[in-house]
């Protein structure tokens, strides 16, 4: 072969070593890559299991927390302090047994309900749950519980926030003007009116001790409903009766008001241990137990009538009262002792109205009721005009020409009796009452507020 042959096919071994060579290197990179990108894909598949491991413990956490707040009873006060304590008392409660938690170490304080860290596993792959429940807003009814739950696995985190709400019952005075745990009797000519709309007039009986839960024998006019609780109660009716609403039984449960008489106990400091003859001119007064006193001339009171438990108050004269009547919770039961009775006329005007004095200052604003008088029989066979503040005590007889405007409603809290007879003619005004009367307690619970969870 010539020179010039060896000179070409050594030429083209050159470029083809050449060439195999860039592939290699090719392939080299190619492999590198793919190496790479493996590896890259594996991280990222990796903080994604970590990432979705770390939102499903946050949401484990919110979820254990709601399952054992919702519906829970919280104290009614504004102090965020003993709302956090409430719920750092149910949390704990419900987790004693649980080795997840260490339910002895959960903190409250103004601040927040505190968690002790959770942690599940161990090593590399242990997990943890953060929980830290707070409360916001002002008043109660517009106070918003926040769950914030941070789970953790690996180096991923996820934060989960979910609220809850306090939630105020709906009180029996929301819906009904007259509301008893006895039967109801209404003879004669009674009458049970709405002062401003027909629905304000309705009434129900909660008793189950007797099938005859509502009784109506004459003429009897009830602008509202007339409900009974009991499934198998029997409104009866005699005569010429008129029912302007529904009648319904087996009507829900309503959720009874709690009195609480303590903040107008500090108003009562002076006593009056007399008989209640000739006209008299009172403020701010405290009736001693077992002195049974008769108000019977002109009588004047503003501020706070507060009786003592036994006692047997009349006001049979003229009364004139410009503030609330409160009555001390028997410690012996019995509505013979403990009565409160109205004869005469009387005439009421809210405590909002009371005359300047440092002796009458805060008690102002404690408005929309007029008598709190749980343990007592309370009996009115007299004009009362308008009532500036509802009624709430443990029996009500309304006799004779007994009748006026209650601004609020009518509570009667056990079931003894609640009977309107004669020409009673009660009238039953919400339109000018206040959403929350003074001394009224309801419940208070948590509710869950729908789509409000957010990571």
């Amino acid at each position: 072969m010539s020179t010039h042959g060896k000179s070409v096919e050594s030429r083209k071994r050159g470029v083809a070593l050449i060439v195999t060579l860039i592939f290699l290197v090719l392939f080299a990179c190619m492999a590198v890559a793919i190496a790479t990108s493996a590896e890259t894909n594996l991280t990222v598949a990796r903080n994604r299991v970590d990432a979705y491991r770390a939102a499903a413990l946050a949401e484990a956490g919110v979820q254990l927390v709601q399952m054992n707040l919702g519906g829970l009873d919280v104290p009614g006060t504004h102090d965020a302090a003993d709302l956090h304590q409430a719920i750092a008392g149910t949390l704990a409660s419900a987790w004693t047994a649980s080795t997840m938690f260490y339910a002895a170490a959960i903190t409250s304080d103004a601040t927040a309900v505190t968690v002790p860290t959770v942690t599940l596993g161990a090593g590399d792959q242990a997990e943890h749950i953060d929980l830290v429940i707070s409360a916001s807003g002002g008043a109660m009814d517009d106070t918003t519980i926040t769950i914030q739950s941070t789970g953790r696995h690996g180096r991923a985190a996820c934060t989960a926030h979910y609220n809850m709400t306090v939630q105020r019952g709906s009180s029996v005075l929301g819906t009904y003007g007259i509301a008893s745990k006895s039967a109801i009797t209404l003879t004669g000519d009674a009458r049970i009116s709405g002062a401003n709309n027909d629905a304000e007039g309705s009434i129900l009986s909660a008793t189950y001790s007797t099938a005859q839960a509502i009784r109506m024998t004459g003429n009897i006019d009830v602008s509202g409903d007339v409900a009974v609780c009991n499934p198998d109660g029997i409104i009866k009716k005699t005569g010429n009766i008129t029912i302007g609403g529904d009648e319904i039984i087996g009507a829900p449960e309503p959720e009874w008001p709690q009195v609480n008489i303590s903040d107008f106990k500090t108003y009562a400091k002076n006593v009056y241990a007399g008989s209640g003859a000739g006209t008299l001119t009172l403020s701010n007064i405290r009736i001693p137990a077992g002195t049974n006193p008769t108000f019977s001339g002109n009588l004047t009171v503003t501020g706070v009538v507060y009786v003592e438990s036994p006692n047997r108050v009349t006001f049979s004269g003229n009364t004139n009262l410009c503030g609330i009547v409160v009555c001390e919770t028997p410690a012996v039961d019995s509505l013979s002792d403990n009565r409160v009775h109205f004869t005469g006329n009387l005439n009421v005007s809210g405590v909002e109205n009371l005359p300047a004095g440092v002796q009458y200052d805060g008690l102002r604003g404690m408005t929309g009721s007029f008598l709190l008088a749980p343990g007592f029989s309370a009996k009115f066979t007299g004009n009362f005009h308008t009532v500036s503040g509802c009624m709430v005590a443990s029996e009500f007889q309304f006799t004779g020409n007994a009748g006026g405007i209650v601004r609020g409603g009518i509570v009667n809290l056990r079931d003894s009796q609640f009977a309107v007879t004669g020409n009673a003619n009660i009238q039953i005004d919400k339109e000018n009452a206040v959403d929350h009367p003074a001394g009224l307690t309801s419940r208070f619970r948590l509710v869950c507020v729908s789509g409000s969870y957010s990571e």
